[in-house]
């Protein structure tokens, strides 16, 4: 197994922790909630038409039957999204969006297994729809590293960086239900790259950063900023910045 590979393996143990919990929970938790609960609702509703308690029985198995398809459909759908492996996809695909060669793939490995605590960040993803999902920053000599957010990973290579900035953004996220829809506002701290063939590709300084990362908690925003201050790159790592 090549330092690629054994990165890539160390992300899957990683995010394995957090699939084994939502399995564990959705397995032993939810699922016989959910089972019990429609047992009960359609025996009660069986009794007060009318029935006796034989039928609340009947009524009860009916709706045990019915939680179990309720269940399965729902479990097909989840599984397989809490495999390590589509984590590590999603990875390998961030790191192929940078084209790097196969020298650069093992110095990001390497760099990414030897990197310290002291310039790692870890934390929980706590906005709209975040349901507890970890979110990990990591800042090597070469490369930063942003995981757990929305795309699942996002790869920056230092040296095509001329300016970094952040922001704040005022989103609506609409969450729905089973006969209503919630709609959340909230800030989007964000972090932005601006690279250094910018003008070549006809790109001016108020147009989007190339890359950006993005956190619902300011503090965490603050905390990866701090860290970037090592990089040395051009930027307002003291101020905030409009647009």
């Amino acid at each position: 197994m090549d330092t690629y590979q054994k990165w890539l393996q160390a992300e899957m143990e990683w995010i394995d922790i957090y699939c084994s919990k939502i399995r564990r929970q959705t397995l032993f938790v939810t699922t016989p909630l959910v089972l019990a609960g429609t047992a009960v609702l359609i025996g009660a509703l069986t009794v007060v038409g009318g029935g006796s308690m034989e039928d609340f029985g009947y009524g009860a198995v009916s709706g045990f039957v019915l939680g179990m398809i309720v269940c399965s459909i729902f479990l097909l759908i989840l599984l397989p999204t809490l495999r390590p492996k589509r984590y590590a996809k999603k990875i390998d695909k961030c790191v192929r969006g940078l084209s790097l060669n196969e020298l650069e793939k093992e110095l990001l490995a390497r760099e990414m297994l030897e990197a310290d605590e002291e310039h790692k960040i870890s934390y929980t993803i706590t906005g709209p729809g975040a349901k507890g999902t970890p979110g990990r920053f990591v800042l090597t000599p070469h490369f930063a590293f942003l995981e757990g957010s929305c795309p699942y990973a996002i790869l920056v290579r230092l040296s095509d960086v001329a300016k970094i900035r952040r922001n704040e953004e005022r989103k609506t996220a609409a969450e729905r239900h089973a006969k209503s829809r919630t709609v959340y506002r909230f800030t989007l701290y964000t972090i932005g790259f601006y690279r250094k063939d910018r003008f070549q590709r006809g790109l001016a300084n108020s147009d989007l950063p190339d890359e950006a990362f993005g956190f619902f908690d300011a503090g965490v925003r603050e905390r990866v900023m701090g860290l970037l201050k090592e990089t040395g790159i051009e930027g307002d790592l003291d101020g905030m910045i409009g647009g």
